[in-house]
């Protein structure tokens, strides 16, 4: 299955899917250091990880479409890296030499991010926001967060909400503009486009938090300690998993080490 938005949850019954979600929230935490550790030979080697790990889940990632939300900030931190990197010129635009290093160094940094939403759309795609608010009270639980007036409840609810609304958030704007093409609003310039759609987005998100915060008032919800509906238990595949991530972590770590090409600081 291909999940319909952004960070959507893709039902299954595949291995990742049955793994506790404390362990996937603990090894993309892990792989998301790692991948700015990692050199362009390295970040290639995690990508073949990602994608024996998309066949695994027997979930297929959008890699194109997770990219495509900030693809121009990506093409602007690749040109920037191209012809402001000092290196040996390999082409001349405009008064800028784009050099090797620049190249490099600009599909490292791309690489990075793009890793870096891939594996977590595959946690998204894996895990539902009932099992990731479970398993993010579950891991903030120890810190001392009354201290500073918050709860692991609060935060873990928050974040939960987070992730949750961007598909969300994606699918109504997708409805505001064939609404608006319906209407005969056509496509326009950019920047009215732009916020032709912003607001409308707006006025909708700050409604759906409107009616999500009188659900939880309705609900008398306090952010208090309460019992859940799933009771996580790790069992010895978690454990398996972990110390296969620790291994990864500790072989990779080694390879960048062992690999570091001459222009990276």
């Amino acid at each position: 299955m291909t999940p319909d938005y952004f960070l959507s949850f893709v039902p299954g019954d595949s291995f990742l899917h049955k793994l506790d979600p404390r362990t996937k929230l603990i090894a993309t935490m892990l792989i998301s250091i790692l991948i700015f550790r990692l050199h362009l030979t390295g970040l290639v080697l995690l990508f073949a990880l990602f994608m024996v790990l998309c066949y695994l889940s027997s979930v297929r990632i959008a890699l194109l479409r997770n990219v495509c939300p900030i693809a121009p900030f990506l093409i602007f931190i690749f040109i920037f890296q191209l012809f402001l990197v000092p290196g040996n010129s390999f082409m001349d635009l405009y008064g800028f030499s784009a050099t090797s290093a620049g190249l490099f160094e600009g599909l490292r940094i791309v690489g990075r991010f793009i890793l870096l939403i891939e594996f977590a759309s595959l946690l998204t795609a894996t895990t539902s926001p009932a099992h990731m608010t479970t398993g993010i009270e579950r891991l903030l639980r120890p810190l001392p967060g009354k201290i500073l007036g918050v709860t692991s409840f609060e935060i873990a609810t928050m974040m939960s909400l987070s992730i949750h609304l961007v598909p969300v958030l994606n699918r109504f704007l997708k409805e505001v503009y064939q609404a608006q093409l319906c209407r005969g609003l056509g496509r326009q310039k950019r920047i009215s486009g732009l916020v032709s759609l912003a607001i409308p987005l707006l006025r909708g998100a700050f409604r759906m938090m409107d009616d999500i915060a009188m659900g939880m008032e309705s609900r008398c919800y306090q952010g208090n300690y309460r019992t859940s509906l799933f009771e996580l238990k790790m069992d010895k595949y978690d454990w398996m998993a972990l110390m296969l991530v620790f291994v990864l972590l500790f072989a990779f770590w080694n390879l960048n080490i062992t690999l570091l090409p001459s222009y990276q600081i």
